[in-house]
This record gives C-alpha cells, sequence and structure tokens, in this order.
C-alpha cells in the first residue's frame, strides 16, 4: 500500500494512537503494576494505549463496513469475518441455475409442441 491512501491513513492513527496513549498516562499507575507490565510502568502505559487503539480501530472498522451495507459474519483472534464475498458467489450460482432451469423449460415446450403435431388425428 503506498501513495495517499497511507499518508490519510497515517493522519488519522498516529494522533488516534497519541490520544489512547494520553488516557493511559492520565489514568495513572496501579499500586500494584500487573504481570504483564514487567515492572516497568512505560511498557505498562505502550500495553494500555496498544490495547485501547486497538479496540477503537476494531470498532471504527467495523462501523465503516456496516455504513456500507457489510456486517461481520465472524469474529476471532484471526480478525473478521465478511460474507459478501460468499453471497456474490452464490447470486452468480443462482442466475447460472436460472438460466439452465429456462432453457430446459423452452427444450420441454418445443418438444410438447412437436409431439402435438406428431399426434394422429383422433376419429
Amino acid at each position: 500500500m503506498d501513495g495517499p491512501g497511507v499518508h490519510r491513513l497515517t493522519v488519522w492513527l498516529l494522533p488516534l494512537f497519541a490520544a489512547a496513549l494520553t488516557v493511559s498516562l492520565v489514568e495513572g499507575v496501579p499500586s500494584r503494576l500487573p504481570a504483564v507490565a514487567l515492572g516497568s510502568e512505560v511498557l505498562l502505559h505502550l500495553e494500555r494505549a496498544a490495547a485501547f487503539f486497538a479496540i477503537v480501530v476494531a470498532v471504527l472498522s467495523v462501523l465503516a463496513q456496516a455504513s456500507r451495507g457489510r456486517l461481520p459474519t465472524q469474529f476471532s483472534t484471526a480478525g473478521l469475518a465478511y460474507e459478501a464475498d460468499a453471497a456474490a458467489d452464490a447470486k452468480a450460482a443462482v442466475e447460472k441455475l436460472q438460466a439452465q432451469v429456462d432453457g430446459l423449460h423452452d427444450g420441454l415446450q418445443r418438444l410438447n409442441a412437436f409431439g402435438l403435431g406428431m399426434r394422429a388425428p383422433e376419429e
């Protein structure tokens, strides 16, 4: 990814991370540091800011996709999954099947018309 899209993204993400770090600093340091901080107040603030940043980015990403009519179908540690691609494939398959059904229907009508023309006249 390169170009103006990266710049625009950076313009939004850097202030967001700065805000997350500010929230952590304002929150202060607990009397007893959690084990995940490894005894470092700086690491505690960075971890808190990273967690807050990740949550905000995830929520904003879901809201952005929802505004386009796409809702996630799966939340996992691997990320979010959307069903839009599968829906497009299903739509194409349905259209193909409908074309086949229409073709068979036309064939049956022609066969029926041919069969009616071949019948012996009734007495």
